[in-house]
């Protein structure tokens, strides 16, 4: 919990919680991806997901747009002010990952990265996904 309190904390200046955080990282790794699957893949449930975008878009970091052969369902894609915050998203998220390292001196991150993995891979993803690759799971989440 101390993970997620100092990531909320570092995120807050940029009017961003984890969530917001972890939907912008998705959305401006995979732009076009249809609403619910993001919302599938990070494991949102719908209601909170039309919120949270509800918010974003609003907020102009995130357009829905159509998506070809689904007049029901939203591609969604960053803004150029989405893909600006998310830049300075990263940078917070890198010092906030800094810090857990420092915090974690004399813990193999290596090690700590396979643990998690492999309780990541006892969770079902939605079919057609998998899991993220170690190298990215700490850019989607903190």
């Amino acid at each position: 919990m101390v993970s997620i309190k100092d990531l909320t904390n570092a995120l807050a200046p940029l009017g961003l919680k984890p969530t917001d955080f972890s939907v912008l990282a998705l959305i401006g790794s995979q732009p076009g991806l249809k609403q619910q699957t993001v919302g599938e893949i990070l494991r949102i449930q719908r209601p909170n997901m039309v919120s949270l975008l509800d918010s974003l878009e609003s907020r102009g970091l995130i357009i829905r747009g159509p998506v070809a052969n689904d007049r029901r369902s939203h591609a969604l894609t960053l803004t150029p002010e989405g893909e600006h915050l998310l830049e300075k998203a990263h940078q917070v998220h890198g010092e906030h990952d800094n810090r857990l390292s420092v915090a974690l001196a004399g813990i193999e991150k290596s090690v700590l990265l396979e643990a998690l993995a492999r309780i990541a891979a006892m969770q079902p993803y939605p079919s057609g996904h998998t899991a993220p690759s170690k190298e990215t799971d700490h850019d989607v989440a903190g």
